[in-house]
């Protein structure tokens, strides 16, 4: 009896070791670094935006609520900014660019004429219906000052993290 009572104690600190060694050759093969050599530019260029897609996944779901819709709403005036006008064309609710704008052209030219180059935002209200925002800003011409803001409602519908669609009050 002695005998396998001193096994015990043994296989205990085995078992305890092969666990560690398991857990660092994990966490080694989780944390190596990614090799990028050998790729073409363009799959290159596909994988760092798959990493910085899969990164603004990960910020995303840590942000409140009202930030994450606040961020939605502040890719759309980046968009605008840039004038990458496609980009926020193809943000918008599908039946909302049938109404209003059933070209990106048409879309352009109210971008520029109705937005300023330059946006300062003020939010001033926020309401929730399910996965629906809705967001009352003004929206002035950061160069011209707070005296040239325009009200806008802009609504926001979030389908799963990054995944939204949103339509605004045409004036």
């Amino acid at each position: 009896m002695r005998i396998r009572s001193s096994k015990l104690p043994l296989i205990i600190l085995v078992l305890i070791v092969i666990m560690i060694v398991l857990t660092i050759i994990i966490n080694r093969i989780e944390n190596k670094p990614e090799d990028y050599s050998g790729m073409t530019d363009e799959e290159l260029a596909t994988a760092v935006q798959v990493k910085v897609d899969s990164m603004e996944l990960h910020a995303l779901g840590a942000m409140e609520e009202r930030d994450r819709i606040e961020y939605y709403l502040g890719q759309f005036i980046d968009a605008l900014e840039k004038s990458k006008y496609e980009k926020a064309y193809n943000m918008l609710n599908e039946n909302f660019r049938k109404n209003y704008f059933p070209t990106l052209e048409d879309f352009t030219t109210y971008a520029k004429t109705k937005f300023p180059m330059m946006f300062s935002i003020e939010h001033t209200n926020i309401e929730r219906n399910g996965n629906t925002y809705i967001l009352w800003v003004n929206v002035a011409n950061s160069l011209s000052g707070k005296d040239t803001a325009v009200e806008y409602n802009f609504v926001i519908r979030e389908n799963d993290l990054n995944k939204y669609e949103l339509s605004f009050s045409v004036k």
